[in-house]
């Protein structure tokens, strides 16, 4: 069996302090083949030098919004499959072989596992386990996205169709493709536990940062899907919150809240 070959995308801007985790993840993926390109939008700290040490290809990208230069980076690359990575997030060794070995297994567009989130210093904070493919669509009917965008691939053509990430959010365009894709018939699989990805939190990042216009671009989503409440959900919202209820317990234990951390 051949290994997978997949593009990764990583969005960059003053990320050296974490840049080096997220590329050494990559660089120990097993039973892929992997093209990366850093889409940097104008980094004065050492991003692009560990870029420049690690031979890995980057475009630049104006700054002002992380999916234009997902969008930018990923048209660099002509991989059946894509993703994308955070500079301050990263991988198992094993993620992008168990993900699409399982899309093409099971003939999906879409793939994605559960998530690990740590600290800002790398340590295991609690995990997230993500929605059944079968809920996703009442989930993203009631705005509620069902698993982590790093966490996920998506095929190639899969991007195309769409136009890629929509410009115009600068928070939740992710969510935006993905319930596009949901709508469109595009077809999702999951990969069971252990988890796939790992989210780090930290006080510098940007959705903690502008909540407001997070708040805002949702208003925004549902007024173009048509509003709908949460009660849209049902019993998938329920079925999955009730799968997390450990995890919501730590996560409060640990940091206080029961909001996620995006």
């Amino acid at each position: 069996m051949h290994a997978a070959e997949i593009g990764v995308v990583i969005p960059t801007w003053n990320s050296a302090k974490t840049l080096a985790t997220t590329l050494l993840s990559l660089e120990q993926q097993v039973d892929a083949r992997l093209r990366i390109v850093v889409a940097d939008s104008g980094s004065t700290d050492g991003t692009l030098r560990l870029c420049s040490t690690a031979q890995i290809p980057t475009v630049y990208v104006p700054p002002g919004n992380m999916y234009r230069a997902v969008n930018a980076g990923a048209r660099q690359l002509d991989t059946p499959w894509i993703a994308y990575l955070n500079s301050d997030d990263f991988v198992y060794r094993d993620t992008y072989a168990r993900l699409v070995s399982r899309g093409e297994t099971a003939g999906a567009d879409v793939v994605y596992g559960n998530v690990d989130f740590v600290d800002a210093d790398g340590r295991f904070l609690y995990s997230l386990q993500a929605a059944r493919p079968g809920a996703l669509r009442q989930l993203f009917g009631a705005f509620l996205f069902g698993f982590m965008p790093h966490a996920a691939v998506f095929r190639r053509r899969t991007f195309d169709a769409l136009g890629g990430f929509d410009e115009s959010f600068r928070h939740i365009a992710d969510m935006d493709l993905f319930a596009r894709a949901c709508c469109a018939g595009q077809r999702f699989a999951s990969v069971p536990y252990p988890s796939v990805a790992v989210f780090r939190i930290h006080a510098d990042q940007l959705s903690r940062r502008e909540r407001n216009v997070v708040r805002h671009e949702l208003v925004q989503l549902q007024t173009r899907l048509g509003r709908k409440s949460r009660l849209a959900g049902g019993w998938a919202i329920l079925e999955w919150k009730a799968r997390n209820i450990r995890q919501y317990l730590l996560r409060w234990l640990r940091t206080g809240s029961f909001r996620r951390a995006v």
